[in-house]
């Protein structure tokens, strides 16, 4: 009898401890499951997958944001920004920059799935007047290769579907999207400024002057009007600043209308005349050129200057255009 209620003893320690232990478990996974929903994911995979097989078939990027939006289109000459109903060409290596970037973006951590704060990510959608930057890649018919809102923050970068309330962090190389000027090659002359043999500017205030010199590794002199030594380095300046130019913007030549504020007209030692008028339109100061050949030799080249400068204004910052055009007192250290 004894041994008879030690085994109903036995069995019945044994039924506790297996539901004791099934309790136990049973709350390490509701342990697990809320702490999982209180705290991100560590994960690993990327934010467009397969984008690597199909981005050779992109047609159109479309770039939303609160500050700056843009398209830019494949076209026969390549991959262009429309601007003011033009296309200007973009920077290849900023191109490759962003494929590259987007191919290899990783999200490494599960964060919040409420709209309330997608805000304080920066994901809200920016054609709801959010602060996130909604990224589209489009092939020829039309169909989304990628669709991104980024979120980029001094916390860190942050991605979510614009169908889905899901946020999470990333990781990527991505090109600054909200500067527009950054995706445009703005220099409008590719010319060496060793080739300048004479400049004449007309600035917005005082009397016009030329500068010149004999050779291309001669000092620059003022030959009108007739001044004594000038600091060698600032003649050198303004005569080659038109070949250095670093624009902040452009828009199509028609479309900037204006009296002209200033003129220079440049030579160079091969018979090519650049003629620019600095133009006051829209709040902005822009530079307009056209390139001349003045011997039958140097056509071809005007002409590709020409391509490339004469269908575009450029605008130009303050400090530039003061630097483009200087007046003679600036120059002269007078005024």
């Amino acid at each position: 009898m004894s041994q008879e209620l030690a085994e109903r003893r036995k069995n019945r320690a044994l039924f506790y401890f297996l539901i004791a232990g099934l309790m136990a478990a049973a709350a390490a996974v509701a342990i697990a499951i809320e702490m999982r929903g209180a705290q991100p994911d560590s994960m690993s995979e990327l934010a467009a997958p397969g984008l690597s097989e199909s981005i050779g078939g992109a047609q159109r990027i479309v770039v939303t944001g609160a500050d700056a939006s843009y398209h830019i289109e494949r076209t026969q000459r390549g991959w262009a920004m429309r601007v003011g109903g033009a296309d200007y060409p973009v920077l290849s290596g900023r191109l490759a920059q962003l494929t590259e970037g987007l191919e290899s973006l990783r999200l490494t951590r599960r964060m919040t799935s409420d709209p309330a704060k997608h805000e304080r990510l920066g994901v809200d959608d920016p054609r709801e007047d959010g602060r996130g930057v909604l990224v589209q890649i489009e092939d020829s018919r039309g169909a989304l290769l990628v669709n991104l809102i980024l979120g980029v923050e001094p916390s860190g970068l942050y991605v979510r579907r614009p169908d889905g309330n899901q946020t999470w962090a990333a990781e990527g190389d991505l090109p600054p999207l909200r500067d527009v000027a950054s995706w445009l090659d703005l220099r409008p002359l590719e010319l060496d400024a060793s080739r300048l043999s004479r400049v004449e500017i007309s600035p917005a205030d005082g009397r016009a002057y030329i500068l010149a010199r004999d050779a291309g590794d001669q000092p620059w002199r003022m030959v009108s009007p007739p001044l004594g030594v000038l600091p060698s380095s600032a003649v050198s300046a303004t005569a080659e600043q038109i070949v250095t130019l670093s624009p902040i913007d452009v828009q199509p030549a028609p479309a900037i209308q204006g009296p002209p504020q200033a003129r220079i007209r440049a030579t160079t030692f091969d018979g090519i005349a650049l003629d620019a008028e600095i133009v006051e339109a829209e709040g902005r100061l822009w530079i307009k050129l056209v390139a001349r050949a003045e011997t039958p030799e140097q056509e071809a080249q005007a002409l590709e200057l020409n391509n490339r400068a004469a269908p575009w204004a450029y605008a130009l910052s303050g400090m530039e255009a003061d630097a483009a055009a200087p007046s003679l007192e600036t120059l002269t250290g007078s005024n």
